[in-house]
Order: structure tokens, then sequence, then C-alpha cells
């Protein structure tokens, strides 16, 4: 693979490995490397099975996708209060995986879609497969988790290496005294954390993912206590040691970046 995805990993799996376990499907009608995505390839099949190859700069920007693919999933799920069938560690080889209904799929569908997602270091692999009979075929569980661990043992070791760097984002308030409350938007854990009586200077460093940065902008605001005299408080936030935005205003300040590899 020499570290890059390409679209003769769609034949990683093929139809015959369908038809192994009674789930035959149509031949694929795309194979795809989009340029914001150009460590993935996403291969579709006449009339909706997909399958997806990535492979990430580091084996924590991996963990952070795939945390956030099942987060997603789980709320996409229950806010459209679909039945899950949620099942996780199930793929031999990978250091984690989840199998369930599909999280775009509709409930009652004449066609049932069924999701796996698979994770080994830096290498992530994805198969949603439409089944027509549920009656045909063996279980949707054991199909996905076998064509899953049939992509891994078909890409030995690849992922494992892990010699990049995750990239990481610094925040800082710099002032005196305690602020009152900070904000900032947390790349780890994909979502907006608050904190309160924080005493300044306050320093984080987080992991993020250099393609979910490009859409979500790292973000910090503080604001100080109250006193006769209004201090000045300064936001900034950098990225391997470069300044993305700095901001300095009295009593409360706040940070907008925007992350451009």
């Amino acid at each position: 693979m020499n570290g890059q995805v390409t679209e003769d990993m769609c034949d990683l799996l093929t139809s015959a490995d369908y038809a192994q376990y009674g789930h035959p499907q149509m031949p694929y009608e795309s194979k795809e490397i989009s340029a914001d995505q150009p460590d993935r390839v996403v291969c579709r099949r006449i009339l909706g099975s997909t399958f997806q190859v990535a492979l990430r700069p580091s084996a924590k920007t991996a963990e952070l996708e795939y945390e956030q693919t099942l987060r997603r999933h789980k709320e996409r799920m229950l806010s459209d209060r679909r039945q899950t069938i949620l099942v996780a560690d199930l793929v031999r080889g990978a250091d984690a995986s989840w199998f369930d209904y599909a999280t775009l799929g509709i409930d009652g569908s004449e066609f049932v879609e069924y999701e796996i997602q698979a994770r080994r270091g830096s290498l992530l692999v994805s198969i949603t497969m439409t089944v027509n009979d549920k009656r045909k075929g063996q279980d949707p569980k054991t199909t996905l988790a076998g064509l899953a661990q049939r992509v891994l043992e078909r890409l030995p070791n690849v992922g494992t290496q892990d010699p990049a760097q995750t990239p990481t984002v610094v925040y800082e308030l710099l002032g005196k005294g305690t602020a009152r409350q900070i904000g900032y938007w947390d790349s780890e854990a994909h979502r907006y954390v608050q904190r309160t009586k924080v005493k300044l200077p306050w320093r984080l460093e987080l992991p993020f993912d250099p393609q979910e940065a490009k859409t979500i902008p790292f973000s910090l605001t503080g604001g100080i206590e109250m006193t006769h005299t209004l201090q000045v408080i300064r936001c900034r936030v950098s990225v391997g040691g470069r300044v993305l935005v700095e901001q300095a205003n009295p009593g409360f300040t706040s940070c907008l970046a925007h992350y451009r590899g």
C-alpha cells in the first residue's frame, strides 16, 4: 500500500466473498477517493451496499474517528427512535469493532441495511450491506464480521505501524486571578466543554483529527471575575507551535480558529 489507499482496494471484497455467506451482491457502481478525503476509498455497489477503507495518519487519529462514528450512530438511532441490535468487539484481529442496523437505514423498509465498523491501529474498515431476504444466507452479524475480518487478513500488518504523531491543539488563557468561566471545543471528546472558577494562567493540550478540524473550528472563551479594575485576559490557540489565533480584551475574550493543515 505504501501508506496510501487506492481504488484497487475495493477488490479486497469480491462478490464471491459475499456469496459464500449467502448474500450475493451486485457489481460496484463507483470507486472513489475524494480530494477532501484522500486517505480513504469509498466503494459503492448497485442497490446500496458500500465498503470503505481508510488509512489515517496515526492510530490515535483513527481512534478519534472510530469513537466519533460510534457516538454519532448512537445519537442518530436515539433521535430517530429506531430499534438497535448494537454489538461490540466481534471482529477477530481488530482493536475495536461494532455492528448494528445501518446508521442511515429506515425501520420497516423492504430492504434491511446493516453496518459494521472496525479499527486496527490506523486502519479503518466500514461495510454496510443491504439484505433483501432475511430468510436467506447467514445472519448479517456473522456475515459482516467475517467480511471485515477477511479484509484485515488481506491487509496484513497494515495500520499496525504508527510512525506519525497525532497532532495536538493547545488552548491557553493568560491573565491573573481566576476565570469566572471558560469554554472550549474538546477535539478529543467531540463536544463543547464549560468550566468555572479556573485559576489563571490556564493551558490545555488535546489531540485532534485533522480531517474533522477542517469543518469544526477550535474555539476558546474566557471571562475573569469582576473587580474594581477590569483586567485584560488573553486567549491563544496554537497547533504545532504555530499560533492560529490570539486575542486580548478586558474582562472577556474569545478565540475562534479554523485549521487549514
